[in-house]
């Protein structure tokens, strides 16, 4: 069986909602699969292209002429002008050769109840109305539902005519060709006269059919309260009532009208709904109930299907685009990546489909996250944490889950005290619902340690590790994977206290359990191996540090290959140990090696590709490379803001390495201009109070320091020191070594 032909039903949502259904429920009726875009309620963003890809692949376009304007597209069009929404569809139909059919709407048809309209935009639509009616073949304004739904049964054989493949048409011009060349002037005109009385005898049927659609109505309107009509004289009194409405001789609808619907009751291809009128006609009103009743069946079961079909399409579409944003995010095309996502966005309202906003917004905000706009992506997570509280429930679990991934945003924004406690509030919340040992108030307690982490508070985030190992031990047993992760962070976080003889305790054991559990090859064991390494560089053990990258990353070349991510970093891991001994070229080198290959595989724009190139430029800052260095970072700018943007961290980076390059070349007025604008940079990407924004003020001051700006360099060593000190503590390494610096300068004579 071929599928039902898609017809576009075109109308102001507001105004003719209801009278849409009406007219796709008919269409489904007649064979037809009824097809719109909803606006109203969805007016953000412009419309136009979805509205397009959608009449593209409909067979003709119903539009409902009302007297609302409704919503346009945020600019005009280029080639209808100023047009509304509903208005672009018939329009952009037309232009392409897409059948359109108007049915114009009486002021009088019981619309849907909606506000009123400025007097402009009336008037446009006004204008709309009698340019169609100029240029269109429309039938008499409707004013009723049963007009409606008649009018659109009228065009069955229109519709019909859409079923008839290319073929059957072609041949039916070729017959009618021969036909016409053989025929004699008297055919012809024998024919023009058959055709008025074929055209005479479908106007007399539409205008029955129109009367069977009225005559319920009309003759409980000509009942009057208190009146004693026999049924006889109802009947007559609505007869005589429709035969003025409908332009019939007096006495036509007594004589034909039985006739007319004894023959709609028979035919086996009338709806229910046209029989139960054919069969109240008839005086058949048990079978008129009965028939009424099954198509309102039908009309509801068509109208939940339409529905069903119309939301299946929405939610595909929506995940089409949030696929091809998330495939564009995987090839760092973080511009096309927004644009599918806002694609979708257009698709889904924060009131009717709550579920398909914040999903939608999440994927935003996430996306934002990895471009580095820390801020934006909090603020996008802020607002899905809200609406889902709101909507949800503080307790729910997807309420719960964007609360977590906002806390991390917040933690990458600097805003380390407020991620803390929307973590402690979260763990709490999750503990009473879910458990304290579930999977996401595991995750929720890992946040938790990173944030502690981060702003130096090492004796907590000591103690959060602790306890995250006993629950994994008591819950998953001393050897089980997430255990040893969770031993392996304690380890970290020992490392960052200074207790490096505890840390590498902890890392041996692990890589003790960890080979014997996952065996000494697995990537686990081998990058618990690389951190060990990483501690005995630290602690100046800097030839077993070295004996540790090169045995790693030998395992690494074997078993994943030289050219896999974890053999890369490992590489790239080894070159900072060079570096902290001195070892400038052999570091240099190691960086050169691993920036080839992930060009080869990434592609020389990746931004694991632009990390590396840093890495070559402080190798080659080391050695006195200052001018190689400034012109690599200029090349790295360029490509980083092509990239990634001007304001991803990576590009401030970049851009702080050039300003202090430049400085260390004695170009002190060019380095003076650069720091400031990274500053400045630092300051609107990540907030004035960031860590990143205090190191970029503290190298600053050092640079100011060196020009003999004792003044201005103690200022912005103590905005250095003095942010660093609120966000991270007195007691954390930068606050310390920001004081040292403020300290020094203070003392300069």
């Amino acid at each position: 069986m071929s599928p039902r032909p898609p017809i576009f039903i075109s109308a102001v949502t507001k105004e003719l909602r209801s009278a849409r259904q009406l007219v796709a429920n008919t269409l489904a009726f007649l064979g037809y699969e009824p097809v719109w875009q909803d606006i109203f309620g969805t007016e953000n963003g412009d419309l136009r292209g979805l509205m397009r890809k959608q009449i593209d692949q409909c067979k003709g376009v119903v539009q409902l002429v009302g007297r609302f304007y409704g919503s346009e597209p945020p600019t005009p069009d280029e080639k209808f002008g100023r047009v509304s929404y509903t208005q672009y569809e018939a329009l952009y139909a037309r232009e392409r050769g897409t059948k359109v059919w108007y049915l114009f709407i009486d002021e009088t048809f019981p619309v849907d109840p909606s506000g009123p309209e400025p007097e402009e935009l009336r008037e446009l639509q006004a204008a709309y109305r009698r340019r169609i009616q100029a240029d269109t073949h429309v039938f008499h304004p409707l004013t009723s539902s049963e007009a409606l739904e008649s009018s659109v049964l009228k065009l069955r054989d229109d519709l019909t005519g859409l079923r008839r493949g290319v073929k059957r048409w072609a041949v039916a011009v070729v017959a009618l060709l021969l036909f016409l060349s053989a025929a004699s002037l008297w055919l012809v005109q024998a024919q023009r006269r058959q055709g008025a009385q074929v055209t005479a005898i479908v106007d007399r049927n539409q205008r029955m059919q129109q009367a069977l659609v009225r005559l319920a109505e009309v003759e409980a309107q000509s009942k009057q309260p208190g009146s004693k009509l026999s049924p006889a004289e109802q009947r007559a009194a609505a007869y005589a009532t429709l035969e003025k409405e409908l332009g019939l001789t007096a006495g036509s609808l007594a004589r034909e009208l039985p006739a007319f619907a004894l023959e709609l009751y028979n035919r086996p291809d009338t709806t229910p709904l046209m029989r139960a009128r054919a069969a109240y006609a008839l005086n058949k009103f048990d079978e008129a109930e009965k028939l009424s009743l099954e198509g309102a069946g039908q009309d509801r079961q068509a109208y939940e299907t339409a529905r069903r079909v119309q939301e299946d399409r929405r939610k595909q579409a929506i995940e089409g685009y949030v696929l091809a944003g998330q495939s564009a995010q995987k090839l760092i095309q973080y511009d096309k990546a927004m644009e599918h996502f806002r694609e979708a966005e257009k698709l889904t309202d924060r009131e009717r489909n709550p579920e398909d906003w914040s999903a939608v917004q999440t994927s935003i905000g996430e996306l934002l996250f990895h471009q580095g706009q820390y801020s934006n992506a909090a603020t996008v997570l802020r607002t899905v944490v809200e609406f889902r509280t709101r909507a949800l429930g503080s307790e729910h679990p997807d309420t719960l889950k964007s609360r977590n991934i906002f806390s991390l945003a917040l933690m990458r924004e600097g805003k380390y005290a407020e991620a803390e406690a929307q973590y402690r509030e979260v763990i709490k919340l999750q503990g009473r619902i879910l458990g304290p040992e579930h999977s996401d108030t595991l995750s929720s307690r890992h946040g938790l340690t990173a944030v502690l982490f981060a702003q130096g508070k090492y004796a907590d985030a000591e103690g959060q590790n602790r306890e995250n190992i006993k629950i994994t031990e008591r819950l998953l047993g001393p050897e089980h994977p997430d255990t040893l992760v969770n031993r392996s962070d304690l380890a970290i976080t020992l490392q960052n206290e200074g207790k490096y003889s505890e840390a590498e305790v902890q890392y041996r054991e692990v890589i003790k359990l960890q080979e014997k559990v996952r065996g000494p090859e697995h990537p686990e064991t081998l990058n618990t191996r690389c951190n060990l390494a990483v501690l005995l560089d630290q602690q100046g053990k800097y030839s077993e540090a070295e004996a540790q990258f090169r045995e790693v990353i030998k395992i690494f070349e074997r078993v994943l290959g030289p050219e896999h991510p974890n053999t890369l970093m490992t590489r790239q891991n080894l070159g900072y140990a060079l570096e902290g001994q001195e070892k400038y070229s052999e570091a240099e080198a190691q960086y050169r090696e691993v920036l080839r290959v992930q060009t080869k595989v990434l592609g020389p724009d990746h931004p694991d590709a632009l990390n590396t190139r840093n890495s070559v430029a402080s190798a080659l800052a080391e050695q006195g490379g200052y001018a190689e260095v400034e012109t690599l970072c200029r090349e790295l700018i360029r490509v980083e803001e092509r990239i990634l943007g001007p304001e991803h961290p990576l590009t401030v980076v970049t851009r702080l390495n050039l300003a202090m390059v430049v400085g260390g070349q004695g170009k002190y007025a060019e380095a003076e201009v650069q720091f400031r604008e990274v500053i400045n940079m630092f300051e609107k990407a990540f907030g004035p109070e960031h860590p990143a924004t205090m190191e970029s003020r503290y190298d600053f001051a050092r640079q100011l320091g060196r020009q003999g700006k004792t003044l201005e360099a103690e200022e912005f060593a103590r905005q250095a020191a003095q942010g660093t000190r609120k966000t991270l503590g007195p007691e954390h390494p930068s606050t310390k070594k920001y004081e040292k610096l403020l300290s020094e300068l203070q003392a300069k004579p």
